[in-house]
């Protein structure tokens, strides 16, 4: 492109419509989709940014295939019901510490929030890890910088077309791969390495990987950053969260102001737009605060390409708080983080707790069909059915009796336990069966008694409270 097509290219795109705080700029006024055709960018924030997207993407992929006493590092065995999570085994009887890591991971994001704003958005979040980390860039790749994009769309014919088309089969081989390493954390690695790319007498995870591939190429190569501006929900919580104090991205209106095309006139900024150009999400960050930015940083880094290139001291617009742009002072450590620490802690220490008193199986009493007892010469017949669960990445063997002293104030009980010693695979279950019989008699009324179930391996034991039942 020669220099004065660059120049009416500009010229151009300046006379377009610019973001305002009543409507997105991805939205035309008509209700179409304004794809949003991002500059690059470069500057301090992009290189940290772009290699704690690097590291962020090995740890995403890796970590299905790192094992740990054997197991993957993190796998969520659907159909076993059971998970695995850097050493340690949980069953779905486990699933109440879930409620606390929930929100431990909850309050901590409120935490982060209420100091940095949407830095996760920005330097963490997976839909922008991959966009703009590996989509973004493979756009530019195959179809050239911003202006260039711009003026190949609107002029169309062959060379639109075949870029076009070379980006979308890189999206879909990409999107396909991305959907299996996601898959990964519910099916171990090894039998996915077997299934994969056909899918050989496995019709779920066939139409889940089509189902990922699909919902991955619709989000990264076409709705992009709607998934941040409609679905997800935290950016709209992000007015509760952030206060006064909390360090977001802005522009310093008090140095930027009046805006001017000259370098000697008005404030600092020289309104170029490349703040604009450069943004993900399509705001004017000098719009002040909007629930659409990301944090992403690369307006700090255009505006400070800018501001080098005419001789102004960088950090019109910088990371700092309301206060500190109005007074440029800021307080980072105030009563909401304290607030939100103890709970966060509090929180810990009752999943420590929980996690602490956990057993390595677990007993429960299964409701068993028909009446709830029998009467047979002279006696009351009982029957029992205990799940008892492994909840131990190995093999046990436990052994079943009746608690010391059950039912001792009745004279002649017989307890029955058919299967005394039964062993169990690993994360594995099965039903027990167990019968009490009292001579009549004895029976005054309904009275409760334990079985206690002991692990061979480490001497543990639990007690399963019961309740004899008769006429």
């Amino acid at each position: 492109m020669t220099a004065p097509e660059q120049r009416k290219g500009r010229a151009r795109l300046r006379d377009q419509r610019r973001p305002d705080l009543d409507s997105l700029y991805c939205i035309n006024t008509d209700g179409s989709r304004n794809m949003l055709q991002v500059a690059e960018v470069k500057g301090r924030w992009t290189t940290r940014k772009y290699l704690f997207y690097a590291a962020l993407i090995v740890v995403y992929l890796a970590m299905p295939w790192i094992t740990i006493g054997g197991r993957p590092a993190v796998l969520v065995d659907i159909p076993g019901r059971a998970a695995y999570l850097f050493g340690a085994s949980f069953t779905n009887q486990d699933f109440h510490l879930f409620f606390f890591v929930l929100m431990g991971l909850g309050l901590g994001l409120f935490v982060v929030t209420s100091l940095f704003g949407r830095v996760w958005c920005g330097f963490a979040c997976p839909q922008t890890v991959f966009m703009e980390g590996v989509f973004r860039p493979l756009e530019r790749l195959i179809e050239g910088r911003r202006l260039a994009r711009i003026r190949r769309n609107e002029k169309g014919g062959p060379d639109k077309i075949w870029r076009k088309a070379l980006k979308h089969a890189v999206y879909i081989v990409l999107c396909w791969n991305l959907a299996i390493a996601f898959m990964c954390y519910f099916i171990p690695t090894r039998e996915m390495l077997h299934l994969v790319p056909f899918f050989a007498g496995n019709t779920t995870a066939l139409v889940w990987s089509l189902f990922w591939t699909g919902l991955l190429y619709f989000d990264y190569s076409w709705f992009r950053e709607q998934t941040c501006l409609i679905i997800c929900p935290y950016g709209r919580l992000q007015a509760t969260l952030v206060d006064y104090d909390t360090i977001i991205i802005g522009y310093d209106p008090q140095r930027g102001e009046p805006r001017s095309k000259g370098v000697d006139t008005g404030g600092d900024c020289i309104d170029c737009r490349r703040c604009v150009d450069v943004c993900p999400t399509g705001i004017d960050i000098r719009n002040g605060l909007q629930l659409e930015c990301i944090g992403c940083t690369n307006c700090i880094d255009a505006c400070d390409e800018i501001m080098d290139k005419v001789g102004k001291p960088r950090g019109l617009i910088r990371f700092d708080s309301s206060r500190g742009f109005e007074t440029g002072r800021s307080r980072l450590l105030r009563p909401r983080f304290f607030i939100y620490g103890v709970v966060l802690l509090g929180l810990l220490a009752l999943f420590v707790v929980r996690a602490a008193e956990r057993k390595t199986f677990d007993v429960t009493v299964l409701r068993t069909t028909g009446l709830p007892f029998t009467i047979e010469a002279g006696s009351i017949r009982n029957l029992y059915t205990l799940q008892l669960e492994n909840k131990a990445d190995r093999s046990a063997v436990y052994f079943v009796a009746p608690a010391a002293g059950a039912l001792a104030g009745h004279p002649g009980v017989e307890f029955i336990v058919p299967q005394p010693r039964v062993e169990l695979p690993a994360m594995g279950g099965a039903p027990l069966t167990a019968f009490v019989i009292m001579p009549r008699a004895s029976y005054t009324g309904a009275v409760e008694f334990a079985f206690t179930v002991r692990d061979s391996a480490g001497g543990e034991s639990a007690d399963v409270t019961v309740r004899f039942r008769g006429p």
